[in-house]
């Protein structure tokens, strides 16, 4: 039985118990994401874009589902938020695959929606019709070799297979809301667990929202979970996420992002890795509007055996829209690492302006990082550009800072502090920013401990 066929059977044998604990809008996608199931199987290294992660060998482990979807008496306060010193944030707790209902005083303004989709769905039920599943049904195909084909991620049609519940945060046209989405989600559970996690993202026309996600994982467990984030901009919406990843070696999380823009919105993805086991993420950007623009940028610092993985797509339909991806990974020991980032440029897509940057420090012999940034353009007025490095830190640099008194344990520590900055600069929010260097400084100097020692334990206390 091949590593999918042992999914599909237990989605066969489930399916009432899974439905049941659902609500009708998710309950109506899984017969389609079954058939397509049905003819596929899981990616391999011989599937492009998971070239570098063998998705095959890591979902044919064991791993138990508890479809019963419930919180089994564990309540907000049990958890506990990443707090952001300086920051007003607004905190949603997601337990494995579970939405915690917000707390009774939690007050968000008018035109702003925090809710499960299940809630959504009977108090909203337009939304979902409109927006689930739209973005991440839809996979640009090679405009050269497949035009007329539609391409679907299986582990995205895995995740609409089984998602039982998800969060919305949908902000109403006009609205701005100022304080931060704080999204927690933690996996915890007795037994090594397989979860499935939903997040739509929708700003209508002329809103903005930043979004702030934790990933943390309890115990000494194993768990994979598959997440499906899609994220919708009208004209002149403006959407930022920022994801900070602090699990441990164990925790295998598949990352999924589709995005659909309009004219004149910006969209903004930021993702830091500071600790995992298997962390893989694949953006894939609609810039369907005129004047759209997508910024993405991410910071991985790995060590151990620890494995990272940034695969993008940015598919420029419209004209005059821009696109910049920004990545640093700083790797040690006998950690692993991949970019590959593409832009495509559609006929028509004139006066694109699009930037690729992948740099990458390797401070250990045995660390390795593949790095692959790729145009595919079918315009002729348009700035394009890509490039990407791999090297070891500047001896030079090294010198010049122990010749005038600094430990070379400091040394190097400032320079792979800098390295990481322009990055950094990027963030817009001073208290975030400040947040983050501080974490970074405290990763390098091997302050900061991993989720498997208990985050309450943490040297940064969240």
């Amino acid at each position: 039985m091949s590593g999918l066929q042992q999914y599909l059977r237990l989605f066969d044998e489930q399916r009432a118990l899974i439905d049941g604990n659902s609500c009708a809008p998710l309950n109506a996608h899984r017969d389609d994401a079954r058939r397509f199931l049905s003819g596929v199987d899981l990616p391999n290294r011989k599937t492009e874009r998971y070239k570098y992660t063998n998705a095959s060998a890591i979902f044919a482990g064991e791993y138990h589902s508890d479809f019963t979807h419930t919180l089994d008496g564990l309540r907000p306060g049990d958890d506990r938020g990443c707090a952001v010193p300086n920051l007003a944030t607004v905190p949603v707790h997601v337990i494995n695959d579970v939405v915690v209902p917000l707390a009774d005083d939690v007050e968000l303004p008018e035109g702003v929606h925090l809710l499960s989709l299940c809630r959504a769905a009977a108090e909203h039920p337009e939304w979902l019709e409109r927006y689930y599943d739209r973005a991440a049904h839809h996979e640009p195909a090679n405009q050269h070799k497949h035009a007329d084909r539609e391409e679907r991620d299986v582990v995205t049609r895995l995740n609409t297979l089984f998602a039982q519940d998800g969060l919305l945060i949908h902000v109403a046209a006009g609205v701005q809301m100022e304080r931060t989405v704080q999204i927690v989600f933690r996996s915890r559970a007795a037994v090594d667990l397989l979860s499935h996690r939903r997040l739509l993202i929708v700003a209508e026309a002329g809103a903005s929202v930043n979004v702030l996600v934790c990933e943390h994982a309890d115990g000494t467990h194993r768990y994979l979970t598959t997440q499906v984030t899609e994220i919708y901009a009208a004209e002149d919406a403006a959407v930022s996420v920022y994801t900070l990843e602090e699990t441990r070696e164990g925790n295998h999380r598949f990352s999924n992002v589709y995005v659909e823009q309009q004219a004149r919105s910006r969209v903004s993805l930021n993702g830091f890795s500071f600790t995992t086991g298997v962390s893989r993420t694949m953006t894939n950007v609609r810039l369907l509007g005129t004047g759209a623009d997508c910024q993405t940028a991410g910071v991985a610092i790995t060590d151990g055996r620890q494995h990272v993985d940034n695969n993008l797509l940015v598919d420029h339909v419209a004209e005059a829209c821009t696109s910049d991806m920004l990545f640093k990974y700083v790797l040690d020991g006998e950690s692993r690492a991949a970019f590959g980032g593409k832009v495509m440029v559609r006929p028509g897509a004139q006066q694109t302006l699009s930037h690729q940057n992948s740099a990458n420090l390797c401070i250990s012999p045995t660390a390795h990082v593949h790095s692959l940034p790729m145009l595919e353009i079918y315009a002729d007025d348009v700035r394009c550009n890509h490039g990407s490095t791999i090297g070891k830190l500047d001896e030079s640099a090294l010198l010049y800072l122990r010749q005038r008194g600094i430990p070379l344990a400091e040394a190097r520590l400032l320079l792979q502090h800098a390295f990481v900055a322009e990055v950094l600069q990027r963030v817009p929010s001073e208290a975030l920013r400040d947040r983050l260097s501080d974490l970074v400084e405290r990763r390098f100097r091997g302050e900061q401990r991993h989720c498997a020692d208990g985050c309450e334990e943490c040297a940064v206390k969240f």
